[in-house]
């Protein structure tokens, strides 16, 4: 004699595959599955998808759950206020202990130098551990492009296996002499290769010649408005005596944008000559000197080398002329012949021609180049999924 069919047996199994689950498990597992059968068969460009799903199934158990919650306390219910208040002081318990935590964790970080590796780094009493503070290795760790470490010696993968969920980083003191190792090797980059680091300023100086100028209001062209020009002259005015211009490590590629944009043009108030390639020299003080002799102009600049005659015939005779790159050259030059002009000043900084900047070695115009071909090539990848997934 067989067992006799009931409706009144049903295994877990059988619920779970004819749905007669509650509502609320049906939900969120229903979508769990949906969630990873999306994963498995369509790929991760699918997983909004799926998380949108998830979130429609949980305002179905907010309008089951939560809105007789509210009308209960709203009717006075003492069942309900009272899971209100056990709620919030679960909260305040929560949060409590959390600050307690942290506080109690900071007043364990007091500085040792003699048992870190870095004045920096900090010493946690409790834990007897050091946490990075050298920023310069700490924003390496952290995968910035503005500064250079060596990653291959063992302080480095010390570090890496050694983060918190904070994300900070952490070293016994026994350990102090691998870690300083790694830190001496940092370095921040600049925004060009030309660019030199001040280490007792902790400031890169600019050094192209476009936008020194630029920066002066003596002429030449680039951006403005940009957050490259603000973070130069954001440190250049913090500083006391600059001999020039600077900027944080940190906006590197803010002035590598800037410089992207700057290109040379002829001198303040010269003319472009109709083939676009030269300038027309139109400085009363410099054309007179090149003429006369007469005059406070610096002969000594190599600008002055630089500037030729247009020619003989009765059009352009007594006109000069000099290639539209070196209008920053030749706007130096212009400078020397005004009387206190003073060549140790604004003026006389030594400065990098703009077409011999270069980053990692290559031309700035060529990274320039390649950064906006790996730029569009990822704007065209995303296109491609969202098309697919629309």
């Amino acid at each position: 004699m067989g067992l006799k069919a009931t409706e009144s047996y049903r295994t877990a199994d059988d619920l779970h595959r004819d749905g007669d689950l509650p509502r609320a498990s049906r939900g969120w597992l229903g979508s769990v599955s949906s969630f990873i059968e999306e994963i498995r068969d369509n790929g991760f460009d699918r997983v909004s998808l799926c998380f949108v799903r998830m979130s429609r199934n949980g305002r179905e158990i907010a309008e089951e759950y939560l809105q007789p919650f509210s009308r209960g306390l709203a009717s006075g219910s003492r069942k309900h206020i009272l899971i209100l208040l056990l709620l919030v002081l679960l909260g305040f318990v929560l949060v409590h202990w959390i600050v307690l935590k942290d506080s109690n964790l900071n007043a364990n970080l007091v500085p040792a130098p003699a048992l870190c590796a870095s004045q920096d780094d900090l010493y946690d009493t409790a834990s007897h551990l050091c946490r990075v503070g050298n920023k310069y290795a700490f924003w390496f760790l952290k995968r910035k492009d503005w500064v250079q470490c060596a990653p291959n010696l063992p302080g480095y993968k010390l570090l890496q296996r050694n983060a918190d969920m904070n994300g900070n980083f952490w070293y016994s003191y026994k350990q102090s002499a691998q870690i300083k190792q790694f830190y001496d090797t940092c370095i921040p980059e600049c925004a060009t290769d030309e660019d030199v680091y001040d280490s007792k300023r902790d400031l890169c100086r600019v050094t192209d010649g476009v936008l020194v100028t630029w920066l002066n209001g003596d002429g030449q062209k680039c951006a403005t408005g940009t957050k490259g020009e603000r973070a130069i002259r954001t440190a250049t005015a913090s500083l006391s005596h600059a001999n020039g211009y600077f900027y944080a490590p940190d906006a590197s590629g803010k002035v590598r944008r800037l410089l992207e944009s700057c290109h040379s043009s002829c001198a303040k108030g010269d003319v472009l000559l109709h083939d676009k390639r030269h300038c027309q020299v139109m400085n009363s003080l410099a054309l007179r000197f090149i003429s006369t002799g007469v005059g406070t102009c610096d002969r000594n600049l190599q600008a002055r080398r630089m500037i030729s005659t247009m020619g003989t015939t009765r059009d352009v005779q007594g006109a000069y002329m000099y290639p539209k790159e070196l209008g920053n050259a030749i706007e130096q030059f212009y400078l020397s012949c005004m009387q206190g002009w003073n060549r140790k000043g604004r003026a006389g900084i030594r400065t990098i021609p703009h077409s011999s900047e270069t980053v990692g070695g290559k031309p700035l115009r060529d990274d320039a180049k390649q950064r906006r071909q790996a730029r569009n090539e990822r704007r065209w990848e995303e296109a491609v999924l969202q098309s697919d997934y629309n």
